[in-house]
């Protein structure tokens, strides 16, 4: 998995005012570093962050059009209820964020990592996703439709009740997850790699009856 690239040094900016400064000369908000910001509203407008780093911040749901994010590190924000639609992650990491009842759309993630997250009832739906990896993450009750993935990762996270369909499992290792009351079909979890504690946990999918 390829980490983000960020410069040595960052300058210390205003998100709204940057964000203003770049949409009206046309270009790219590049190699900012941000602490404790809102992301403003963006009404329809296209934004693509290149190089930055955002810390304590809180991404609300702003009316852009796109939103796109190429070599970007996200500290300790908030991205509670944030709804992501067709925008795009490239070599980004989020870290120790909260991100309860996001909802990514139709968004590729390419070399993203999500470590030490809450992402309790997230939504993840119609994406391809290449070199992803969830470490050490609350997944509570969270989903995962049409996730056509290469190279997908999952570490120490809780998966309790998370529902997941039309995504094949074949290969994904869970063995360091909770999974009770995993949601899926029969078919998705062949080839997935779990514990035998966990295959009995399984085994309800099969309709099949433990006896103890």
């Amino acid at each position: 998995m390829l980490q983000p690239k960020l410069p040595e040094k960052l300058r210390e900016e205003m998100i709204e005012t940057a964000v203003a400064s770049a949409i009206e000369e046309g270009r790219d908000v590049e190699e900012c570093h941000f602490y404790g910001e809102d992301l403003p509203s963006l009404n329809g407008e296209t934004v693509e962050f290149n190089g930055c780093h955002f810390e304590k911040c809180a991404f609300r749901p702003c009316g852009a059009d796109r939103l796109v994010f190429v070599d970007c590190v996200f500290e300790k924000c908030d991205f509670s209820g944030m709804t992501f639609v067709k925008s795009t992650f490239q070599r980004a990491a989020f870290r120790q964020c909260r991100m309860t009842g996001i909802e990514i759309t139709q968004t590729p993630l390419m070399n993203v990592s999500f470590q030490d997250c809450l992402m309790d009832y997230a939504n993840f739906a119609d994406i391809k996703a290449q070199h992803v990896l969830f470490a050490d993450c609350g997944m509570k009750e969270s989903s995962f439709f049409q996730f056509r993935w290469q190279d997908w990762v999952l570490r120490n996270c809780n998966l309790k009740g998370t529902e997941i369909r039309e995504t094949t499992l074949k290969g994904v290792d869970v063995t360091s997850c909770g999974i009770e009351g995993l949601v899926t079909e029969v078919s998705a979890v062949r080839g997935m790699k779990v514990t035998q504690d966990q295959a009995v946990q399984l085994s309800a999918l099969l309709g099949l009856i433990v006896q103890k």
